[in-house]
């Protein structure tokens, strides 16, 4: 198989993750969250986290893109399922990318151990993206996803600590107030 053929494989592959659903939110009892968003947002906060941190930003969004993709092969876990579950990660990721991008093999080990610091940016990324979808359930009442949000004492880059309080202590509907005020005046014409 040529180049151009094992990429292509890999793009629908990544379109199969991106549609897979994650499987927390059916231990939590309702909300859905495919993969593909939760990337996205991962993504999202790696990238604002790195900059502030003066950190090589590509590295850390490459890393937070595909840091998730291996679930394709090794589905998505919940964290009562790893208790009686193996997941063989860096194999997966050797079998997809190993004959497309030896240095996505290699970054992804990186991530999977957490050693330095944009391989933690990227996995207290992965929490706030969680508490991301939490905020607004919690809003709606749900006393479940409240709980959940004790995810947060897993993050310690005081930067993410601190994003993590102010995202968890800001209206998840504040960020388009001025949007509304002026639409209420416009609806008032």
């Amino acid at each position: 198989m040529n180049q151009t053929k094992r990429i292509v494989h890999s793009i629908y592959e990544a379109a199969a993750v991106a549609r897979m659903k994650r499987v927390g939110f059916q231990i939590l009892g309702h909300g859905e969250e495919s993969i593909g968003e939760h990337s996205f947002m991962t993504a999202v906060i790696s990238y604002f986290l790195a900059k502030e941190l003066h950190l090589d930003t590509g590295k850390v969004l490459t890393m937070s893109i595909f840091h998730d993709f291996h679930e394709t092969r090794t589905g998505d876990a919940h964290k009562l399922s790893l208790k009686y579950i193996t997941r063989n990660q860096e194999k997966a990721n050797a079998d997809i990318f190993g004959k497309v991008d030896e240095e996505l093999v290699v970054l992804l080990r990186e991530y999977e151990e957490k050693k330095t610091i944009e391989a933690r940016v990227v996995f207290e990324a992965n929490i706030i993206a969680l508490l991301v979808r939490l905020k607004p359930l919690a809003e709606g009442g749900d006393t479940h996803a409240q709980k959940w949000m004790m995810n947060k004492s897993r993050i310690r880059i005081p930067e993410a600590v601190r994003l993590a309080a102010v995202l968890l202590s800001t209206d998840s509907q504040e960020w388009w107030a001025d949007v509304q005020k002026e639409l209420e005046e416009e609806f008032k014409r």
